[in-house]
């Protein structure tokens, strides 16, 4: 797995998406449900084109375009709040914290931000470290449980401060 290219997501994108997270380990990690469906997966595509305060990549290989997972952004009020997803065949390879990295430098030059936020589920030590990797520092005084999908997941919350102001 050589270069990392973070593009705009198509539609072509969405099943292969939608697919992709339904893989155990993302599911014991990601928000998204098992059952979502590439339709959904389209009509968030759209919705994200559309709102200037969210921003999301497709994470691919530059030269072959094999698919390898997502970067996201949503900004409110200065803040840009991170998520990402590694595909099964290219965990471990160190493409999540390069495309974390990459996407960092993106939303610093594209969105007018004082600070990047992002919490982990305290389990997903892979993800921690990714975050830790790309210049992230714990912020203890924002972990907390979550609700997600029915269950209480308790996370660790990491930020980046990205302005002098």
């Amino acid at each position: 797995m050589g270069d990392i290219e973070l593009r705009e997501w198509s539609q072509a994108d969405a099943a292969w998406y939608a697919e992709c997270t339904r893989e155990a380990e993302v599911q014991r990690f990601t928000a998204d449900g098992p059952d979502v469906t590439a339709a959904q997966v389209a009509d968030a595509i759209r919705r994200r084109q559309a709102d200037p305060d969210v921003a999301s990549f497709l994470i691919a290989d530059a030269h072959t375009g094999e698919r390898y997972g997502n970067v996201a952004v949503n900004v409110v009020d200065r803040v840009g709040h991170v998520s990402y997803l590694v595909a099964r065949e290219a965990r471990g390879k160190g493409i999540a914290g390069r495309a974390l990295e990459l996407f960092v430098a993106w939303i610093r030059e594209n969105h007018d931000v004082d600070e990047l936020r992002l919490w982990a589920h305290s389990d997903n030590a892979p993800s921690r470290r990714v975050a830790e990797r790309a210049g992230f520092v714990r912020d203890p005084d924002r972990d907390r449980d979550r609700e997600v999908k029915g269950k209480t997941w308790p996370t660790v919350a990491y930020r980046l401060v990205t302005s002098s102001r």
